[in-house]
């Protein structure tokens, strides 16, 4: 199999312990080499970040490492690289048609997702994507402090839905894909790994006088290295050796380096803190081999390959409860879990650790043996490649057309079973759509306004729920108010170009929206953050919400008076079969008495019904509604244009006798015509005229 590894900041190449050199580095290169040993062929396509680098390197028989012309050829912070990825992509596209594509590409960090997608748009090949660590985590550790791009979140969701495979790291990271709307059947956790021939029991460690703990790491904030200074207070007579960052010659002018011996002499442990800069691999195992304790204290990890290392060298590990670390450690077998950024539980388990020998003793046999076990590289690799046939063999299923053969048939089934799962759903939810279609129908006779409002295809729905009111739907009727606050293109720009896109929905909600109006907001997540803006503004100003939404439990839900949810899993896209369901109750609570039909029939010749809803008022013979403000005039206006016949004495009362004598007389009925709809107008002449000629009894005319 020919694998392409796309690795865009992290070269297999680099030095450890820079501020972009780390995990990422050892896990592309290690899991490279472990592929290349079980038979494959493999490049790392990488950004060239120094002009005098050869276009390829050979690291060993089936494994390169190709430098790809993308920005600068200089060394840059991987935050910087993104309008660089369309490039990167375009020039492995080039390379591929002209050498020939590889079976299957694996794009690590989401940076490399992007050139991996724009090189699949001209050379079709598989795509799998491992993240290494996820925007909303950092984004939910650091705060404003996070330097990353700002559409990193949004453009990792839309990779991890649009790739063939997401193969994750840990199970605390799946959970994540899962909750930013990745299909958990198209996720694979396969773990990293470690060097079990580097990191072993037997390594040759420094010579040390005193206990001793150790930590390897890039020296952002973020991996906590200052907790580990701040709990020595609570350990005398231990020192704490810091491996990672820049050269040992570049050490003072690093900022964070700085900013940590300020702690240290705060803290009164200066004396006790050493840093040793970027190390190799073999320096590395012999510092972890002199440590009495492995301390592993970020914020958040991904995954983590220093306590592998650690466990693999018979070194107790005491680690932060977060991401891989949870996975990696067994607490109490192998180390011990700790809150992270806590100083005190910290110093608590290393302590505990440092004056147990036994059990001390017990938590290295114990690492030592889970690290062979379970995360030697060839047992990674082999993982690895069972995702990627996985792949393959979707990939295989298709015709050289690209077609999936028998793929059509295979999804309509499919389909159609969901969808007779989701109407069996709405169909016990049956009485609250009635209601809330009764509800609208009293609301909107009275002359209040329905305003509807969605994303995507929910801003479809609502359209069709407002086209339907305003409109007839099934039967004839007076149109209601309704409208659609995102079909006005116009509004929708100006608005979102002066106020941001939250608020497309909100400022039309105030300017349109009344007290007693009813607001109907569609969102498949819940959690639109313009369609939670307008549920806000609307419950501000009196007007009533109802939600139509996914599975609950979601803010969109918690936020309107009423919600309509779906079970989770529901299929197709929740909002729809309810909004239709709701079309057709509204409606139907609106026809005329004489026309009401159960759905989906809803006609004349449907099953007839008892109206769902009661009149305002009970109407007299000739369809005037008894009001006590009903004036004279008002009366007299509407008895000449619609009463001929004897049923109706007040019609009359105003004509002189020989005008009532020639009405009755030219009236071919005894009954006045029916109502047209709930609190409608009674229809004109021209009106009566057109439904005669399609079902009503013929009316006489008068002569001429």
């Amino acid at each position: 199999m020919r694998i392409a590894m796309i690795s865009e900041h992290a070269s297999p190449l680099a030095a450890l312990g820079g501020a972009d050199a780390g995990g990422q580095n050892v896990h592309v290169a290690a899991l490279s080499s472990a592929l290349v040993a079980l038979g494959h062929e493999v490049d790392v396509y990488t950004r060239r970040d120094d002009p005098d680098l050869p276009e390829r390197i050979t690291m060993r028989p089936g494994l390169n490492v190709v430098h790809v012309d993308a920005g600068p050829p200089t060394s840059l912070p991987k935050d910087d690289l993104l309008p660089y990825m369309a490039e990167f992509g375009q020039a492995l596209a080039r390379r591929w048609l002209d050498e020939g594509a590889p079976d299957i590409v694996h794009a690590h960090f989401w940076m490399s997702g992007l050139a991996a997608e724009e090189a699949t748009r001209v050379v079709p090949v598989p795509r799998v994507q491992t993240f290494h660590a996820l925007g909303i985590v950092k984004r939910r550790h650091q705060g404003d402090v996070d330097t990353s791009p700002a559409q990193r979140i949004d453009v990792e969701a839309h990779l991890a839905r649009e790739c063939d495979l997401v193969v994750a790291t840990c199970e605390d990271e799946k959970a994540e894909l899962i909750a930013m709307g990745t299909p958990a059947e198209r996720i694979h956790v396969v773990p990293c790994g470690v060097d079990l021939a580097t990191f072993r029991l037997d390594v040759t460690a420094e010579a040390s006088t005193r206990p001793r703990i150790v930590t390897v790491t890039r020296l952002v904030e973020r991996k906590g290295v200052d907790t580990v200074i701040r709990a020595l207070e609570s350990l005398p007579e231990v020192e704490y050796v810091v491996a990672g960052g820049p050269d040992a010659r570049c050490l003072d002018d690093d900022p964070e380096v700085q900013r940590l011996r300020g702690i240290a002499r705060e803290c009164g442990v200066a004396d006790r803190v050493e840093f040793r800069g970027r190390l190799s691999r073999d320096a590395v195992a012999g510092l972890i081999a002199s440590a009495d304790v492995v301390a592993c204290t970020p914020w958040y990890e991904p995954f983590g390959i220093v306590p592998l290392e650690a466990m693999a060298c018979g070194r107790p590990v005491v680690a932060s409860a977060v991401g891989g670390l949870l996975d990696t450690i067994e607490h109490g077998v192998t180390g011990f879990h700790v809150p992270a950024r806590h100083p005190g539980a910290t110093a608590m388990a290393i302590e505990r650790i440092l004056t147990d020998e036994d059990l001390a003793g017990s938590l290295s046999a114990a690492g030592r043996e889970r690290a062979e076990r379970r995360y030697g590289w060839t047992e990674v690799a082999r993982a690895t490649l069972e995702a990627y046939d996985s792949v393959l063999a979707r990939a295989r299923a298709h015709d050289g057309a690209g077609h999936d053969a028998g793929g059509a048939t295979r999804w309509m089934g499919d389909h159609f079973t969901h969808l007779a799962a989701g109407h069996a759903w709405a169909a016990e939810q049956g009485p609250a759509i009635d209601r809330w279609g009764a509800y609208l129908a009293a609301h909107l006779g009275d002359g209040h306004r329905v305003l509807a409002a969605g994303n995507g295809g929910s801003a479809a729905e609502a359209q069709h729920f407002t086209a339907e009111i305003v409109g007839r739907f099934i039967d004839d009727r007076r149109p209601f108010s309704a409208l659609c606050l995102s079909s006005e293109t116009s509004s929708l720009t100006a608005i979102g170009n002066d106020y941001g896109p939250d608020d497309v929905f909100a400022r039309q909600v105030e300017a349109h929206g009344r007290a007693g109006d009813v607001l109907v907001l569609l969102s498949t997540s819940g959690r639109s953050s313009n369609i939670l803006a307008a549920a806000r503004r609307a419950r501000d100003l009196g007007i009533r919400v109802l939600a139509l939404t996914g599975p609950a439990p979601n803010p969109l839900a918690e936020l309107a008076d009423e919600a309509w949810s779906t079970r989770p899993g529901a299929s197709p896209p929740p909002p729809r079969a309810p909004s239709r369901r709701s079309i057709c109750c509204c409606c139907t609570g609106c026809a005329p008495p004489s026309r009401r039909g159960s759905w989906p029939h809803g006609s004349r010749w449907g099953r007839r019904r008892t109206p769902s809803v009661r009149p305002i008022s009970p109407p007299t013979p000739c369809g005037v509604p008894t009001r006590p403000e009903a004036t004279a005039t008002r009366h007299r206006r509407r008895s000449r244009t619609t009463c001929r016949g004897r049923c109706c004495p007040r019609s009359r009362s105003h004509l002189p006798r020989r005008s009532r004598r020639r009405r009755t007389r030219l009236s071919g009925r005894r009954r006045c015509p029916p109502r047209s709809g709930l609190g409608s107008r009674v229809p004109s002449r021209a009106q009566a005229r057109r439904s005669a000629e399609v079902d009503e009894p013929p009316v006489h005319r008068r002569r001429r």
